[in-house]
């Protein structure tokens, strides 16, 4: 039985998509769900516009869904068609445009195998230009402690890099709809309270650092739905705090002084 589904939402970026599944390999076999968020018609991905970027033991299906309703419904749209059909034991997750390490999914079973208890894996993640050259790298915490801890700070999950258990979404559900551009970040707080989450220290992803990216043209929108997962999510201590102050700052920076913050922070 093949253990694990990639899941991957896309819209509207066919060569970025293609790049992404050239990156996908399995030692053994692994799934692939693209689910199509209502794309224009040059743009439309189907089995033979795909088949020849993957590698072996990849098989992929194509999910077209008719208007662009978002990221969050595409990915709802996606776990749907998972849940039903039963098949798999791990949810992947990966965006068009990003790569991952040949050896990615293999790493991440193997471990969710030999940690019973965790329910979320992760890992350490590089942000790369278009030429593939490093702009910054992340190093998020390791254990579920300080994962839940930093979480009321930001998600200390990061989103393309993470593996969950289908039975994770069977109890907690699916993505949140109402936090724009942190579906994400509501969704793995509200899990980390449920499961063990963990942060595998090697980097296993590549993500495209676009300034399309929601990160940075919805910036000023995601930050205001990241106080709101805060206030909704975390606990009254010194890290909830933390995480106000440090969002509400966030938010009457540029985005050009927030890429030369992270250059600096996170270069090694």
């Amino acid at each position: 039985m093949t253990k694990t589904i990639v899941l991957i939402p896309h819209y509207n970026n066919l060569d970025c998509l293609r790049k992404t599944l050239r990156s996908i390999y399995h030692k053994s076999s692994l799934d692939v769900l693209v689910v199509d968020d209502g794309s224009d018609l040059p743009q439309i991905p189907d089995f033979e516009s795909l088949d020849a970027s993957l590698n072996e033991n990849v098989t992929i299906e194509v999910l077209r869904l008719k208007v662009n309703k978002g990221i969050a419904h595409a990915l709802n749209y996606g776990l749907d068609h998972i849940l039903k059909a039963n098949k798999h034991r791990f949810i992947a997750r990966i965006d068009s445009g990003d790569i991952c390490v040949s050896n990615r999914f293999d790493i991440q079973e193997q471990f969710l195998e030999k940690n019973e208890k965790v329910g979320v894996v992760g890992s350490w993640v590089k942000w790369l230009n278009v030429d593939g050259g490093q702009v910054f790298c992340k190093k998020p915490p390791i254990s579920h402690k300080k994962i839940k801890r930093k979480m009321s700070i930001r998600c200390s999950l990061i989103h393309p890099s993470t593996m969950y258990r289908l039975s994770v979404v069977r109890k907690v559900g699916k993505y949140p709809s109402n936090y724009a551009a942190a579906e994400d970040y509501a969704y793995f707080f509200d899990i980390s309270k449920y499961t063990e989450t963990a942060n595998i220290p090697k980097f296993l992803t590549g993500v495209e650092h676009n300034n399309k990216g929601i990160s940075i043209s919805k910036r000023k929108e995601q930050s205001r739905s990241k106080l709101r997962v805060i206030f909704n999510y975390s606990p009254l201590n010194v890290y909830f705090l933390y995480g106000v102050i440090y969002n509400v700052c966030l938010m009457s920076v540029g985005p050009d002084t927030i890429l030369k913050m992270k250059t600096k922070i996170f270069s090694h």
